[in-house]
Formats: structure tokens, C-alpha cells, sequence
């Protein structure tokens, strides 16, 4: 394993995933590319870590600016050389896309731990990535 992209939100599920990719990385000498994916969604906006404002770009900015720092807490640490990449759109076909440019060999998001009723309305990132990506996916779960 070679490449390893991680899906980033600066969510608690996100950070997790970060640590288990990076302990990952770092044990197999591998690249990890930890990508954020600017996305409007009026959920998940109504449960962003930060302050939403009427403004949607700096909403979104604000929401980057925390997964940057967030991931870079979980990573730094570790030692290992990582890079920030920010994309719009859907995020699971934004991280497949990022799979497939950068040919990793693995997904690494996190859980987010959305009730069964809210996965099967509005599904995840994680659920798409595990029933549509073309290379292997890795889901932490939220511990």
C-alpha cells in the first residue's frame, strides 16, 4: 500500500479516522492525502462545529479552516509528511475522484454515527464509498 487518501470534515468521526490513517501511514512508509470536500447541505451546516453564518462561503470556509487544524492535531504528531487537498461537491464521488487521481489504494473515512432512519433518508459518505468506490475503503468508527 502505497497511497492512502483520507476524507476530512473536521467532524470527531473524521479525527479518528485521521489517527488510525496516520498510524497507518506511518507504518507502511505510505503517502496520505487528507482531502476536504466543501459541500452545502442544509443537515449537516445545522450541525457544523462552528458558527453559521448568513454568508454560505465563509460558513464553508470556517468549516475547512477547522478540518485543516483539526486533521493537523491528529497527524502532526505522528511525524509523517501528509497533504491538504480541498475539493467541492459531493463528497463521496469528490474522494473517489481523489482515489482515482491520485491512485491510492485505500479510503480512510470516518464513521459519523448517524442513526439507521437518517442513513437510509439522506445516506453517508461512508455508505456510498463502501458500495460504489473502485478500491478499497476503510470506515472508523466514532470510539
Amino acid at each position: 500500500m502505497k497511497r492512502i487518501v483520507l476524507g476530512v470534515d473536521g467532524s470527531d468521526g473524521s479525527i479518528q479516522a485521521a489517527r488510525v490513517a496516520g498510524r497507518l501511514t506511518a507504518d507502511l512508509g505510505a503517502e496520505l492525502t487528507a482531502v476536504h470536500v466543501r459541500h452545502v447541505a442544509p443537515m449537516a451546516l445545522s450541525a457544523a462545529p462552528v458558527a453559521v453564518t448568513s454568508d454560505p462561503e465563509e460558513t464553508l470556509g470556517a468549516i475547512e479552516e477547522l478540518a485543516r487544524k483539526r486533521t493537523a492535531q491528529a497527524l502532526d504528531p505522528l511525524g509523517i509528511p501528509w497533504a491538504f487537498q480541498v475539493r467541492a461537491g459531493d463528497p463521496a464521488a469528490e474522494l473517489e475522484q481523489a482515489a482515482a487521481e491520485q491512485r491510492a489504494d485505500l479510503i480512510v473515512v470516518g464513521s459519523q454515527g448517524h442513526t439507521v432512519v437518517h442513513r437510509l433518508l439522506l445516506g453517508s459518505v461512508s455508505t456510498q464509498l463502501t458500495h460504489h468506490a473502485q478500491r478499497p475503503v476503510m470506515v472508523v468508527p466514532l470510539t
